[in-house]
């Protein structure tokens, strides 16, 4: 979804061409938790939303850090979900009656596969953040 919307945004910058704007917002709104569990995929983000709230993250677990921007992996098909190694839910499935489909989501420690933190797409979306903020740097020569 980050590079989906990452790349419509970088599209309509290079063409002016806002045809696909609103599918660059529909992509973000998926992510804050217009999606079929209303859970936004970045951990601690909106504050007073839902949000991951036990990542498949040994530093959250075992340090008790809060991780806060950090993207998920997210819902990954059903499929692949029920044929991975090592996954064991360690609480019950509160988003049960969602994953009732072909694709899947648990905000639970025990799933690596749709509730870790990725690096790569928590950069994305840091970029694609930073860059609809539409603050300009100014150069080092004070412009």
């Amino acid at each position: 979804m980050v590079s989906f919307a990452t790349q419509a945004y970088l599209y309509r910058r290079m063409s002016g061409d806002e045809r696909f704007r609103v599918y660059e917002q529909a992509a973000l709104d998926w992510l804050f938790g217009v999606n079929p569990w209303g859970v936004s995929m970045v951990i601690g983000l909106p504050h007073d939303g839902l949000f991951a709230r036990d990542p498949h993250s040994v530093v959250v677990k075992q340090l008790r850090v809060e991780l806060t921007g950090g993207l998920l992996d997210g819902p990954v098909y059903a499929s692949i979900y029920r044929n991975l190694i090592g996954i064991r839910l360690q609480e019950a499935d509160e988003y049960a009656a969602f994953n009732s489909g072909f694709i899947v989501y648990h905000d639970d420690f025990g799933d690596y596969s749709t509730n870790e933190p990725i690096m790569d797409g928590t950069a994305n979306l840091t970029y694609l953040l930073a860059a609809l903020s539409g603050r300009r740097r100014s150069s080092a020569r004070g412009r």
